[in-house]
């Protein structure tokens, strides 16, 4: 045994995953270490830096395109982490669709990176790369597909500048994600508090750096999904006209459940100025977005 490998059992560093390990959690691949998020939309990048206590710190932004604020600031990123390594929610070029009847056979998501063709037929396209979640409790199923070029060319931009990305996420497909497993625990509470009454219907609205999508949820089905990037900037109010026909749907009672990338926007006064009476629940946490990308 080399007296390297014996430090390492010493220090327990050989029971850690590698840095390039994505399926190991973002804290434990770099434990000590300071990494960056970028949050990277067409018209601003968003950046964060994770500090050797885990905590969050030098936080920026700038308006443009990455290749522009790269250049810009391409340098001084590179010293928000040790070793180079960084985590990107790419906000733009994807699309989230509500799909029925997709199949569910054993190594589908296997086959959905190695063949998207013979695991979703006519519904794949060249070019994109895709990720899938089905209602466990119906026919429906969330598809998430985005384009391979924006991915590739966001890791060699940042590759120039010595950066290496260590997980690459559209941050707003998890945090619906999150929205869902957060429903889906309440609708089990309720289950168990209130047997045999009707959860009601649910709306739910993940925003995320101009982003959003709206999925309807009627008890365990799913029946409706809105999803459009770059549709707004800082303010809003573009969001309640995607979500207002959604929520009419819906019918009386039904409860918005609402999550953002980071907490203080004004989303509960423009729905209560939309649609006085309705019940929302927000679980926007600080620095939410990080927190997923970093959380996992």
């Amino acid at each position: 045994m080399k007296l390297k490998d014996l430090k390492d059992v010493l220090t327990f560093r050989s029971f850690r995953p590698e840095p390039d390990d994505s399926g190991a959690p973002w804290r434990k691949r770099f434990p000590r270490e300071k990494t960056l998020l970028l949050s990277v939309s067409r018209r601003r990048v968003n950046w964060l830096s994770l500090d050797k206590r885990g905590e969050f710190t030098d936080a920026g932004s700038m308006d443009g395109e990455l290749k522009e604020v790269l250049a810009t600031v391409g340098t001084e990123l590179r010293t928000h982490t040790e070793t180079g390594w960084c985590a990107v929610s790419l906000n733009h070029r994807f699309v989230i669709t509500l799909e029925v009847n997709l199949s569910r056979r054993a190594g589908l998501e296997e086959q959905l990176r190695t063949n998207p063709k013979a695991a979703l037929g006519a519904k794949a396209e060249r070019g994109k790369r895709y990720s899938l979640i089905h209602n466990p409790e119906s026919n429906t199923s969330l598809l998430l597909a985005c384009d391979d070029d924006a991915i590739v060319k966001t890791e060699a931009l940042l590759r120039e500048h010595g950066l290496q990305v260590g997980r690459i996420s559209i941050g707003i497909y998890g945090m619906l994600l999150d929205l869902i497993s957060q429903v889906t625990e309440a609708r089990a509470a309720r289950a168990v508090s209130h047997p045999g009454e009707p959860f009601g219907n649910v709306v739910m609205v993940a925003c995320c750096e101009g982003s959003v999508v709206i999925l309807s949820q009627r008890e365990e089905n799913w029946t409706e999904l809105r999803s459009r990037s770059d549709l707004y900037t800082d303010d809003l109010a573009p969001v309640l006209d995607i979500l207002m026909p959604l929520l009419q749907n819906a019918g009386p009672g039904a409860h918005v459940v609402f999550m953002n990338d980071e907490q203080g926007s004004n989303f509960a006064e423009l729905l209560q100025a939309r649609s006085p009476g309705t019940q929302l629940s927000e679980v926007t946490v600080p620095q939410q977005l990080a927190k997923l990308l970093t959380d996992q």
